[in-house]
């Protein structure tokens, strides 16, 4: 059984993440992952520019169904870098809410959105996932349920995005050790 604040979690990013509206531009010629202001767009494009593996996992992403949509915003805790969330889906295409925790050192906001994004293909991998319910069924399948505060479990964490976060991290740090 799955438990209800898992579900609750994903309904709040849903509630609160605002979608950017595709303008005139073709969607077949748009990056699946968009960021929602200026500021998240540039975060995106540095993360592409300066990472091998957030170049791979934004290319991934444009290869698939799912629509990623970023944001950076601040977070009442400290304790949490980022999340991600269903907005919605119809297993044709499917739309989710990334939010990284801001302001942040431009290190650590890069590192969370590679970590998201790698959740993120974690989802487009699994085209049946096409709603929170069905999304939070995948986390307690597939990842490691994470305890916070004392009490019960709320979210869930792959071994690959915690993976990927490092190596997005090493790289963005290799690069500034070099120049």
């Amino acid at each position: 059984m799955i438990s209800s604040r898992v579900c609750t979690f994903f309904a709040l990013v849903i509630v609160t993440t605002p979608l950017a509206v595709a303008g005139a531009q073709d969607a077949a010629t748009r990056s699946h992952v968009r960021g929602t202001d200026e500021a998240t767009r540039v975060l995106i494009r540095d993360l592409v520019a300066r990472s091998a593996t957030g170049r791979e996992l934004v290319d991934q992403l444009d290869r698939s169904d799912l629509v990623v949509y970023v944001r950076r915003r601040l977070f009442t805790t400290t304790m949490l870098s980022g999340r991600i969330g269903f907005v919605r889906g119809d297993c044709k295409w499917r739309y989710v809410a990334i939010e990284i925790a801001a302001p942040r050192d431009e290190v650590a906001e890069l590192t969370t959105l590679g970590h998201e994004l790698q959740h993120a293909v974690e989802i487009a991998g699994e085209p049946a996932v096409c709603n929170a319910d069905a999304l939070a069924a995948l986390y307690s399948r597939i990842g490691d349920p994470v305890e916070r505060w004392g009490g019960a479990a709320d979210t869930f964490e792959t071994r690959a995005a915690v993976e990927t976060g490092i190596r997005v991290r090493r790289e963005l740090l290799q690069i500034a050790t070099e120049n």
